[in-house]
């Protein structure tokens, strides 16, 4: 598949993550986020793998490769979603988003220095712009930033656990398909974080059976689209196009989840947001070399 198509698909899963976020936003109305989390991982990963096994596609890995999928579980599945959830409780909704938005420039910095990419400045250049772009984006007029909270350093851990993920699940895609890959890491990650939900919150289990039945359809659709099929496709992409490439799409999370929640939800967008999504759509261009090849074409 040429670079092109990983580019579109890529757009598209961000697009399901964007409005994933609406979901989600609607779903802790109903479930405790570390609970919920736990189970939707938890159907995710029941879902790759039991796709995977009608379609006998499933590959029995090496012990090298059981090494890195439980790393890659630990880091990606467990701490990246326990943190996260511990930290976007003990902090603002703003801080932690901003936070979040430094997840690609982590993880290009990461593949930079443990030598997984060489990269040009002008396409690093990109990712700092299209980071910029995520904290104009998230920031709204008359709201400041005040002091580091611990939810805050939780919630930069988190992005720190899944950056190291994503080298790992990029070194590791070189020998066992992603796609497997993906549902292992779920599977084994989501059993995990149930283990934890039940310790922490076991009485947070109850609410599955008293919800709406529609707050249970939008759990599984959560699931299996977004969770199950989007996290197969970017492990993909990574394993195609490697983890910093892939990593400046996730900037365009951002942009779609603004347009979900002010389009689904009604929430007001100012000009900063709007400044803001035209910085990430920038970052983006420059980050993945497309600036780059049309300057070469037009020298050409």
């Amino acid at each position: 598949m040429g670079k092109a198509k990983i580019y579109i698909i890529l757009l598209i899963v961000m697009l399901a993550w964007g409005l994933n976020v609406v979901a989600l936003k609607l779903l802790v109305s109903y479930f405790s986020p570390l609970t919920m989390t736990a189970v939707r991982i938890f159907i995710a990963g029941i879902t790759v793998v039991g796709i995977l096994a009608l379609l006998k596609k499933l590959q029995k890995p090496t012990r090298t490769e059981v090494y890195s999928i439980m790393a890659a579980s630990i880091l990606g599945v467990v701490l990246h979603h326990s943190l996260l959830a511990f930290g976007l409780a003990n902090t603002m909704a703003t801080k932690g988003s901003i936070i979040l938005g430094f997840s690609p420039l982590l993880t290009a910095i990461l593949a930079i220095i443990f030598g997984f990419t060489q990269m040009s400045w002008q396409r690093f250049l990109g990712f700092v712009v299209g980071t910029f772009g995520v904290i104009m984006a998230v920031l709204r007029g008359g709201e400041g930033m005040t002091g580091i909270a611990i939810g805050d350093i939780l919630v930069f851990l988190s992005i720190l656990a899944q950056a190291f993920s994503f080298l790992i699940i990029s070194k590791a895609s070189k020998t066992l398909n992603p796609v497997v890959l993906t549902g292992y890491m779920m599977l084994s990650g989501s059993i995990v974080l149930l283990l934890l939900a039940l310790m922490i919150e076991p009485a947070q289990f109850i609410y599955f059976t008293t919800v709406a039945p529609s707050a249970i359809a939008l759990l599984l659709a959560s699931a299996i689209f977004a969770t199950a099929l989007g996290h197969v496709i970017y492990n993909y992409a990574i394993a195609k196009i490697g983890a910093a490439e892939t990593a400046i799409f996730g900037n365009f999370n951002t942009l779609f989840s603004l347009l979900g929640t002010a389009i689904l939800l009604k929430d007001p967008i100012g000009m900063n947001q709007i400044f803001g999504c035209l910085l990430i759509i920038v970052g983006v261009l420059t980050g993945t070399g497309a600036v780059e090849a049309f300057v070469r074409s037009r020298k050409a």
